[in-house]
C-alpha cells in the first residue's frame, strides 16, 4: 500500500466538494527542483502548524469505493514510483465520472514519464507539469503549472489565488479544461 491521506470534503482553496489526496512533501518528490525544495509550501504553514507531513508520512492512503466529482491529488507529495502512478491509472478508471488533476514534477523523472503519459491520456484526467525557472521544458503536449517567477510562462493565472473565483470547485479551469496552461503566485 502507499502512504498519504484522502479528504473528501476539501478544504477553503479547493471547495467543499473536492475530494484530497495528500502525501509527504519531499520524501515522496523525485523530481523537485532546488527551487521546489527551497520552496515548498507544503512544508510550511498550516502544513507544519498542525504536523500534517508527519500524518501523511504515516497513514496508509484509503480512497472510498464512491469519489466525489472531482478529486485533487497532491496539494502535498508527488507521484514517487511507477506503481503509485499505476494505483492512479486504476482508479481513474474505476471511477470514470470523477474528474482527476494534478501538478506534477515527476515528468522530470525519465523512468516515471512513460506511466504519467497513460494517466495523462484518461479521458477523466488533467495532469500539468510544475516547473520553475530552474527547469527544462516539459514534454509536448503537458499542461504547464509555472510560478509566478518564470518568464516563460503563457496561459491564465490561477482564478483562485487572484481573488477572482472563491475557490477551484468554483473554477473548474484545471479539471474541467483539456487545455491551457496556469500560473501561481508564491506562497
Amino acid at each position: 500500500m502507499f502512504t498519504g491521506t484522502y479528504t473528501p470534503n476539501g478544504n477553503a482553496k479547493l471547495g467543499k466538494r473536492i475530494g484530497a489526496v495528500n502525501r509527504q512533501a519531499g520524501t515522496t518528490c523525485p523530481g523537485a527542483s532546488k527551487e521546489c525544495e527551497l520552496f515548498c509550501y507544503a512544508k510550511k504553514g498550516n502544513f507544519q502548524r498542525f504536523g500534517l507531513q508527519r500524518k501523511y508520512g504515516t497513514a496508509t492512503l484509503t480512497l472510498p469505493v464512491k469519489l466525489p466529482k472531482a478529486v485533487r491529488i497532491h496539494a502535498s507529495g508527488d507521484f514517487d514510483t511507477v506503481e503509485y502512478i499505476e494505483y492512479w491509472i486504476e482508479q481513474a478508471n474505476r471511477s470514470p465520472n470523477t474528474k482527476f488533476w494534478a501538478y506534477t514534477r515527476s515528468w522530470n523523472v525519465p523512468e516515471l514519464l512513460p506511466s504519467l503519459e497513460k494517466l495523462r491520456s484518461l479521458p477523466n484526467v488533467q495532469l500539468f507539469a510544475s516547473t520553475d525557472p530552474s527547469m527544462p521544458e516539459p514534454p509536448n503536449g503537458w499542461r504547464i503549472a509555472y510560478v509566478e517567477l518564470d518568464t516563460r510562462f503563457q496561459g491564465m493565472e490561477c482564478l483562485e489565488q487572484n481573488g477572482k473565483m472563491p475557490n477551484c470547485e468554483t473554477c473548474g479551469y484545471c479539471f474541467r479544461k483539456p487545455k491551457g496552461n496556469v500560473k501561481f503566485l508564491m506562497h
